[in-house]
């Protein structure tokens, strides 16, 4: 499956030139559907403020930091993990066959990572490979926040046929045992730092 599910990630065609590269955050979060870029976290089921990355680093290219096409909306740990790495140190060159980075808001980014059945997000190429090495994918428990995303949207369903009146005694036992395990993921969240 895809690492960002049913979501597809897409910058706006139409986005203002920005004075400041944080005056693109409220645009970037609807265009990102407030999911890391990287590693798929939904920002709102753990309630979290995401950074905004420079996909191009912008130590590397300083034209580049005020652009809104540069900017992925990132998770803490992805943002702090990816930093200035840029493996190929051609600015406009992203990967080479074996290694660097896909720009999460393009259509290839899914060429590249997957999210396995388990839930942990993977390399399809070498150059995923290496995504899931620099940005720490391959030993974090990407399973657990996207568990709960999936909890979080089963509850959501749940929550509008009670306040429709339509909620089975049944359904109410799924209600709560689906919440106990969202509470749960979140719990493990925290605790591995996510």
């Amino acid at each position: 499956m895809r690492v960002h599910g049913d979501k597809v990630i897409r910058r706006r065609e139409d986005a203002p030139k920005l004075n400041r590269y944080q005056d693109g955050r409220e645009q970037l979060e609807q265009d990102f559907h407030y999911l890391c870029g990287y590693c798929g976290k939904d920002g709102s089921v753990l309630h979290q403020r995401f950074h905004l990355d420079h996909f191009v680093p912008k130590s590397l290219d300083k034209n580049r930091e005020n652009d809104y096409y540069n900017l992925v909306l990132a998770c803490q740990r992805c943002n702090l993990s990816k930093s200035d790495k840029w493996p190929t140190g051609d600015i406009v060159l992203p990967y080479n066959e074996e290694e660097g980075f896909v720009d999460p808001a393009s259509e290839e980014f899914d060429e590249h990572l997957v999210r396995n059945e388990d839930g942990y997000v993977v390399g399809k190429t070498s150059v995923g490979e290496s995504m899931c090495n620099m940005l720490h994918l391959d030993i974090r428990r990407t399973d657990i926040y996207w568990k709960a995303a999936q909890l979080k949207q089963q509850l959501g369903e749940l929550e509008k046929l009670f306040l429709e009146e339509k909620l089975t005694e049944k359904q109410k036992d799924i209600y709560i045992k689906t919440n106990m395990m969202f509470n749960k993921y979140i719990d493990q969240a925290f605790t591995k730092g996510e």
